[in-house]
This record gives structure tokens, sequence and C-alpha cells, in this order.
């Protein structure tokens, strides 16, 4: 059978693959889900011929945290603190999805990815509270097209009916910190088995283990860890030192037991010394950063620290309750706290700038190489998948561009995102994703809203922020 085959012509081509040079004007040829040819000028035959001309092609984005099944709680509130985040989201709104909430919520989380450029999702999903929960979670992302890697969580999460007066919830709340319970062993199993027995597929499946910084002591994290590599995870993905020191010092008791390891994702990590980073460094293990929400919750990003020790960085978008969905964001972020950086340590030397190169290869290349994929995409290179975005240069508060690097991370939008595609297949074209009736996705966004909402109204919220304020140690001032 004949491989489709595209042919993008005259983009100016960011390879980001450490060898190649860029090209001012190029074309590209797409053969099945493969990348087969790169060079100044190709004359081919039987392609779909793309006219690629005033725009940028580079890698899509590889977003290496983001908890997707929060998207239709999109600016629920803005003004949160991070006690306020664990008693409304981990507290209260987590009961409140229906399944079909949970897979229109994972759909459409990873449908506005993709629509901003996003080709590869790391999903830490940690709304796993039933067999029909799971089972819409992973469908909504595969369904989408994405590539990615579904984190399923072992959080024991609180499960009870809004507005049943007759529930337990001080012993529930109490459950919440327990060891990992035998039904999650189970339900993870199962999904492995049922959604993601091809280690090779579009999206793989991974662990998103539950806060091991709260435990009192190693054991149980260290029991769960073994357990989550029997399931042979691409990656086990670890909130770690956002907040405060916690009872338990994860990276350095998983680095006394010797079970740091590549397979490892390691997410946060604000407050970690120099010594728990060249702990993780050594074991092969890497981190990801999500600077805007870690900003927002008044953690310093350590992406520049780790990354300087020649540790592999990424950054992630993560919740997108009251922040945009897309990598334009954690970009400009990322290069404004490099460039601070640089201006605080010599405040009366004008120091080179950090390039915006760099930032894009954190979003790309080297982002795949931190899950696990750098073998088949976050660059564009002959051989590779051909995960791809192509950017429109011609717009009011872009034109003329002078530089592409700028132009993608200092004047990207997902507006400008004209075509995306993902595995040789375009999910995006002419800035429209294909085959999506947004209208009617919109509708049903809506009705899942109001579903929401309705249920969130009828549980008591004293009992359940006075146990994440326990059990989290969280101090809250004016």
């Amino acid at each position: 059978m004949n491989k489709q085959r595209i042919l993008f012509k005259g983009a100016t081509l960011l390879p980001m693959d450490g060898k190649s040079e860029d090209l001012p004007a190029g074309d590209l040829l797409v053969e099945g889900d493969l990348i087969a040819a790169i060079a100044p000028e190709l004359h081919i035959d039987d392609a779909e011929v793309i006219d690629a001309s005033g725009m940028v092609m580079c890698p899509g984005f590889v977003d290496t945290h983001r908890h997707t099944w929060q998207t239709p709680l999109h600016g629920v509130r803005t003004d949160w603190n991070l006690l306020d985040y664990m008693t409304y989201i981990r507290g209260m709104y987590c009961v409140c999805y229906e399944p079909e909430d949970a897979a229109l919520a994972n759909w459409v989380g990873a449908l506005e990815a993709l629509d901003s450029g996003i080709t590869t999702l790391v999903d830490h999903s940690h709304l796993q509270v039933s067999e029909a929960h799971s089972d819409g979670l992973a469908e909504g992302i595969i369904k989408s097209g994405i590539r990615g890697i579904f984190c399923y969580g072992t959080y024991r999460n609180l499960v009870y009916t809004p507005g049943q007066p007759d529930q337990d919830l001080p012993r529930l709340l109490a459950d919440v910190n327990g060891p990992l319970d035998e039904w999650h062993k189970q339900n993870a199993a199962r999904i492995r088995d049922k959604f993601f027995s091809d280690d090779s597929a579009r999206v793989r499946f991974g662990i998103a283990s539950r806060e091991f910084e709260t435990l009192s002591e190693a054991g149980s994290m260290l029991d769960e860890l073994r357990w989550a590599r029997t399931l042979k995870p691409a990656r086990i993905s670890i909130h770690v030192g956002m907040s405060a020191r916690e009872p338990l010092n994860v990276v350095r008791e998983l680095h006394d037991a010797g079970e740091i390891a590549p397979d490892l994702l390691f997410v946060h990590g604000n407050h970690l010394t120099d010594d728990e980073l060249r702990m993780v460094i050594d074991g092969g293990a890497s981190i990801s950063s999500e600077i805007e929400i870690e900003m927002t919750y008044g953690a310093y990003p350590v992406v520049n620290r780790f990354t300087s020790m020649g540790g592999q960085s990424s950054i992630g978008v993560d919740a997108t309750i009251d922040l945009a969905g897309d990598m334009f964001g954690p970009m400009r972020a990322l290069l404004n706290v490099w460039r601070l950086e640089r201006s605080l340590k010599n405040p009366l030397r004008m120091t080179r700038k950090v390039h915006q190169k760099k930032v894009l290869e954190i979003a790309t290349a080297h982002a795949a190489k931190a899950i696990g994929l750098g073998d088949i995409t976050g660059c564009l290179a002959v051989g590779k998948k051909a995960d791809l975005l192509l950017m429109r240069t011609d717009s009011l508060g872009l034109a003329p561009m002078w530089d592409p690097y700028a132009a993608v991370v200092n004047y990207g939008h997902p507006s400008l995102v004209d075509t995306v595609m993902v595995d040789g297949r375009i999910v995006k074209r002419h800035g429209k994703l294909v085959g999506v009736d947004w209208p009617a996705v919109r509708r049903e966004l809506e009705r899942s809203r109001a579903n929401i909402r309705r249920r969130f109204s009828m549980i008591p919220e004293p009992p359940i922020r006075d146990r994440w304020t326990q059990g989290f140690r969280i101090d809250i001032t004016d």
C-alpha cells in the first residue's frame, strides 16, 4: 500500500536536532507517519503540496505536565493560593465529575493542546475515582489524536456523593494520605491492559504517584514505586518540592534506596537543594518545571539551576484553571526568568541575553528526551515521527519577521498556529482543527460545566479545607 506523501514547501525550517542548520526557505517531505526528506528544495510528483512560504516550521511542542481533566474548569478562579487549589480541586470538584464529564474533559483538553501546536502531552491524571472515569479519561486522550503518556494517578481521592448528608466526611478525609490501595493496583493494571498494551503506541502508559512528600515514612513510597515498575510505565510522574519542606525528603530517600532512574519525571522541584538536584541528574531522571503556575503560588522555578548543572529539563502547562493551555506562556516565562537571573547576578554589567533558541529547545527536543521519546519526536529530522507545526508570521503584531525564534517564543499565539501534524496526520489546517465541530463541542462543555457547578454547590467546604490544611501543613497569611 502506498503511503500518503505530503510536501511542505518554502517554510522557514527550525530543525532543533542539534546538528542541522536552519533553512530560511526549505521543503520537508512526510511519508506516512515519518519525515522522509528535508532540503532547500524538493520536487516530488505524487505528493500533496502545502505552501508554507511565509511561515515558520518547528517541531511540535512537548508539554511534560498537565492535569487535562481540569479543562472544564477554565477560569473557575484566578486568585487561589495552594490551599484553595487543594481544597476546591482535589477535595471538592474531583467528586463533581461524572464519567462522561471526565471523557469530555480529556478529549477537549488534548484538543486545546493540539490547537496551540502541542503535539506531545504528559497527562498527570489524578481523577481515577471509578473504572468508568478511568476509561473515559483514557478514551478521551486517545481519541484526540495527540501523542503522549497517560499517567494513571494512584491518589486516594475523596469518593463521596455531593448532597448526601449521611456521609462520614471526617473518615473519608482522614484516609486521603493512606497507603496505596488494592483497587488502584487492580484498576491501573486493567487500564494498562485495556488501552495501553502497546508500548510503541502514540499514547503510552505511565503512573502519576501519590503526594509522597506528605508521607511520614519512606516505606510506603518505595512500595508504590516498586509496584508501579511492575507495570513497565513509560514514565512515573512525581510532584516534589513545590511547597515548603514536607515530612518526607522524597529525592534523598529515593537516592539512598537506589531508586532514582531515567523512568522518573520529577515535577516542580522548586525547593530542591543543589545536592538533591545532583542526585536527580546522577540517577538519569528529569525535572518538569511549570513556571507560570509555580510563580502564581510563590515558588521560584528551578529550571535554570537544574539546566546549568547539566540536568534534563522540560516545561509544562500544569493546570488550566487559571492559565492558558498553550506553551507560548511558559516559554516566555522561562525566557524572562533566565534573563532576570542573569541581570540579578551582574546588575552593573551588560550580560549577553539568553536566546530564544535555547527556550525552544527546552520546549521541544529536550522535553522529548526528558520523557523518553527523544528517539521518535522533538525535532525535525529524517526518520523521526512527523510531529510538527506551521506558524504564520503575517499578523499585524508580528510582521515583518526578523528572527524566527523570536517569532515563535516572543510573539507566538495559538491563533497564529496555521497547521499541526501528529504522526503524519494533519490535525489542524488553515487555523482550524480538522473534524471538530467546535460549536457542538462548546455546547457539551457548557452542559458539563452546569452539572459540575450544581454538584459543587452541594458540598460543605469547612471540613475539607481543614483536612488539607493539616495534611499539607499549609500556613496561610495575607
